[in-house]
């Protein structure tokens, strides 16, 4: 049979290669559809040495109608409870003049980026050229500490996949020129893709403002976001949730994680202090710092990886707590054999140092309920409490009720001295009214488990009745308590809509 030359054609068009065929449809006109839609709200050219790409958002053009959340979600192909932008709410506040303007909100791609520098497994990147802020799902371990050290909470954990996962301004699509999913589809052209000079967004930071009124302070991690407005400044408007008061995540691993790390530090301190300890007291003391090691793996959506979370030691403070306690379970196991005084005393330092590191890795959140000197004090007089008790329970060294008494007397009413901020319009304002309200009745609960463990069981002690185990109980009970509202009471400025 003769080919003809339709046969010949159709015989060439199959000869083409995907990128001849797609050529040949954008040569026609046919894709991108939308392009002259967008095409003015991307760059034309990558940015300069000293640039980065960043969001510029028209306040008076959004009308909330969360085009770019659906189309985020959709084109990113988000699950149904996830999402990487939100919009919120301003209402403005002088006298005579009532108006309000929605916010847009995704990642800020900061040029100093929180979650970047916390990540203990490196899973994120800073592309050098475009300035976006990566995140790689495959590297992830799901220990959501980048949601916790982002100022603006951008990173989202998905419990169905184990890792968190956020905007990166679709790159994909901007290397190819084409927009961003959100930049395409708002029907009024407010949000674009813009460049602009990175010691332009420091010297903004600098200030001391913040991208939008009750959002974190700019100079924590130079977001390049840049919200416009023909009101110019914007100060003079309230977010619609800035008065919203709710827990935060409440992290019931961590907390166990982290009163048995610091029960167990204690008691092994103690036994070094106090004459006539016995083996069976760091016996205890090692089995319990082991299960908080084990405890702290249930936190992470891919536990499998944990050995990863040693890769940022340069720069993660839970990488280094990981290392830390890991030294301190691996001296810490021989010494309850062995006994060995010399051994007990690098027990004692690598234990310390555990907890030192987690003090930082809850201060370097920069949240005030959170800051160095409170929790270093939280932690230090949980550590010697839990410790004390332990070792009351262990030796029956009476002299020891005495210390308990005075250390958690000293600890509750330290504890309840953030209530005087209650009336307060700031953060820890907020963190004593959930305390005060909707949080009370765990806070009454930890002081009755406070004072029934380290001042009513101490006191019994001393009349001879063989109680200590009931006190050690009680006591690990309320710091298990106390600890739960470390993490559910916190509060921090947040971008409106996050509130």
């Amino acid at each position: 049979m003769t080919a003809t030359i339709i046969d010949e054609w159709l015989a060439e068009q199959r000869r083409l290669t995907p990128i001849e065929r797609f050529a040949s449809k954008h040569d026609a006109g046919d894709v991108p559809a939308q392009a002259r839609y967008y095409r003015e709200l991307i760059p034309a050219n990558l940015p300069e040495p000293g640039q980065q790409y960043r969001f510029e958002i028209d306040l008076d053009s959004c009308t909330g109608c969360k085009s770019c959340v659906v189309a985020c979600n959709s084109l990113n192909g988000l699950d149904e409870d996830e999402s990487w932008r939100s919009v919120g709410l301003l209402h403005g506040t002088q006298p005579g003049v009532r108006y309000q303007q929605t916010v847009t909100t995704g990642c800020h791609h900061c040029v100093d980026p929180a979650c970047l520098e916390g990540c203990p497994v490196d899973a994120y990147e800073k592309d050098p050229i475009t300035g976006v802020v990566i995140h790689l799902d495959d590297q992830c371990i799901g220990c959501s500490y980048c949601t916790l050290t982002c100022p603006y909470e951008v990173p989202t954990y998905n419990r169905q996949r184990g890792i968190v996962r956020k905007c990166d301004m679709c790159h994909g699509r901007l290397s190819e020129g084409e927009a961003p999913a959100c930049v395409q589809a708002c029907p009024n052209g407010a949000i674009r893709i813009g460049i602009v000079d990175r010691v332009v967004l420091e010297a903004a930071a600098a200030t001391g403002g913040s991208l939008v009124p009750g959002a974190p302070a700019s100079s924590l991690t130079i977001p390049s976001t840049e919200y416009r407005t023909a009101r110019g400044r914007i100060d003079d408007v309230l977010a619609a949730d800035r008065f919203a008061v709710r827990p935060a995540h409440a992290h019931d691993p961590l907390t166990v994680m982290l009163v048995l790390t610091q029960l167990s530090v204690g008691a092994f301190v103690v036994d070094l202090l106090v004459p006539g300890t016995s083996r069976w007291g760091a016996a205890v003391a090692m089995l319990t710092g082991l299960l908080a090691l084990g405890a702290s793996v249930l936190h992470l959506g891919r536990p499998q990886y944990a050995w990863r979370a040693v890769i940022g030691l340069r720069h993660s403070w839970l990488s280094r707590e990981v290392v830390a306690f890991g030294a301190f379970a691996a001296t810490a196991v021989p010494y309850a054999v062995l006994g060995w005084r010399l051994l007990g005393y690098l027990v004692a330092v690598f234990g310390l140092a555990g907890v030192a590191c987690s003090v930082q890795l809850y201060a370097t959140t920069r949240r005030r309920w959170w800051r160095t000197s409170a929790t270093a004090i939280r932690f230090g007089l949980s550590m010697a409490v839990s410790g004390v008790a332990l070792e009351l329970w262990t030796t029956g060294e009476r002299d020891l009720a005495a210390w308990l008494i005075t250390l958690m007397s000293v600890k509750l009413l330290w504890e309840l001295t953030v209530l005087r901020h209650r009336r307060r319009d700031d953060d820890l304002g907020k963190t004593a009214q959930l305390l005060t309200g909707e949080l009370r009745p765990m806070l009454v609960a930890r002081l009755v488990a406070g004072i029934i463990g380290g001042v009513v069981v101490p006191l019994i002690l001393l009349t001879g009745v063989p109680v200590a185990l009931l006190g050690v109980l009680a006591v690990v009970a309320g710091e298990l308590l106390e600890r739960r509202l470390f993490f559910t009471a916190v509060a921090a400025p947040r971008m409106p809509g996050l509130g």
